[in-house]
């Protein structure tokens, strides 16, 4: 086995204090080649990271993709722009690709803009490589072991293997790559790989994607994963959750342009062990059905919108709380809404009402 040298992209927070979403516009659904819902989080030497992905929409796949982004202050003014390529070269048809962007160090920047630059057709890149990943073991360390095998018909060098972070929200919130490289993989053969890194507590899912100088792999899930962090007791649950105009009337129809409050009871089923239990409540817009993607069958429902509040329970109590969105795209859409303290630890189950909305 070899040994491995972790890169690692962290996360420190989901919606961090000092990073507003303000100037980030949601990608029309339209495009053949989307920026997806990204992730901004502050490192330790002052640069802003953008962590995301690329889709591909086209029946044909493309390289060269290339994501600008520009770093606001909280006044508007353009600190800095940086654009980068994404981490695979050929974005398969109806694939994605993961990207991660930063600035320069200064902690002035409060805001992002993201906008894809360019890109062009590419020529198939078989996807020859196949990953088998291990038991994904979480502790003090993230540390994963799995195998890649070449089952193209030439030798193959140059891999690289990325294991991607995704939050509840499906956006990518962490990076990791085997350093250095595996060593040319003969036809028929079979690497050895590990992984390891620092685990990050907001992740819900791991996925696993190669690439090499001439094949790559598909999109590959971990589903073995063993953990031995304790998970805090559920503290609160959310009891309802309702869609009003700003007046407090309900409607099945909600027009384009008309802002709507999404809203919440919460209830603290017992006094936490301090005192006041601070809290971040998120409500997530999805839209109703999936998409399939004609060459990886990959079912995806498409977030509309993220929005959050925060607030402190103060022993057993309930707590309405309420989120403003505006819809901007036609279509049938459900709220989900979830609770977690400022560490990103659940302190309820995901609400499990089902309000559908139509948008017209």
């Amino acid at each position: 086995m070899k040994a491995v040298v972790f890169a690692i992209l962290l996360v420190l927070c989901i919606f961090p204090p000092d990073i507003s979403w303000g100037q980030y516009t949601k990608p029309d659904d339209t495009l053949t080649v989307r920026v997806l819902t990204p992730y901004s989080y502050k490192s330790e030497d002052g640069s802003t990271v953008v962590l995301g992905e690329v889709q591909n929409n086209n029946s044909f796949p493309i390289t060269g993709v290339k994501v600008g982004v520009s770093f606001f202050d909280q006044t508007g003014k353009v600190i800095d722009y940086k654009t980068g390529l994404t981490l695979l070269k050929v974005i398969p048809a109806g694939g994605k690709a993961p990207f991660s962007i930063s600035s320069k160090q200064d902690t002035s920047i409060t805001d992002i803009s993201i906008g894809l630059t360019g890109f062009n057709s590419s020529p198939v890149r078989q996807q020859a490589l196949v990953i088998t990943p291990g038991t994904l073991e979480i502790s003090d360390q993230l540390v994963l072991s799995g195998t890649i095998n070449n089952k193209g018909t030439v030798l193959t060098s140059g891999t690289t293997i990325y294991l991607l972070s995704y939050d509840t929200f499906g956006r990518v919130v962490g990076i990791a790559t085997v350093l250095p490289e595996p060593d040319d993989i003969g036809v028929g053969k079979t690497s050895v790989f590990t992984i390891s890194s620092t685990p990050n507590s907001i992740t819900k899912s791991y996925k696993l994607i190669a690439e090499s100088d001439n094949y790559q792999s598909s999109l590959t899930d971990i589903k073995d994963v063993k953990t031995s962090i304790s998970s805090l007791s559920k503290l609160v649950t959310i009891n309802d959750v309702s869609i009003t105009d700003l007046l407090g009337n309900k409607s099945s129809t909600i027009p384009v342009g008309s802002p709507v409050k999404i809203n919440s009871e919460i209830w603290v089923k017992y006094a936490s062990e301090q005192s006041e239990q601070p809290f971040v409540c998120y409500v997530q817009i999805k839209q109703v059905g999936t998409e399939k993607f004609p060459q990886n069958g990959t079912d995806a429902v498409p977030v509309e919108f993220i929005g959050t509040a925060q607030g402190t329970f103060h022993g057993m109590e309930k707590q309405e709380i309420s989120i403003n969105w505006i819809p901007e795209n036609q279509g049938a859409f459900f709220a989900e809404v979830y609770v977690w303290d400022p560490n990103f630890e659940a302190l309820a189950e995901p609400s499990r009402h089902i309000n559908l909305m139509l948008v017209k």
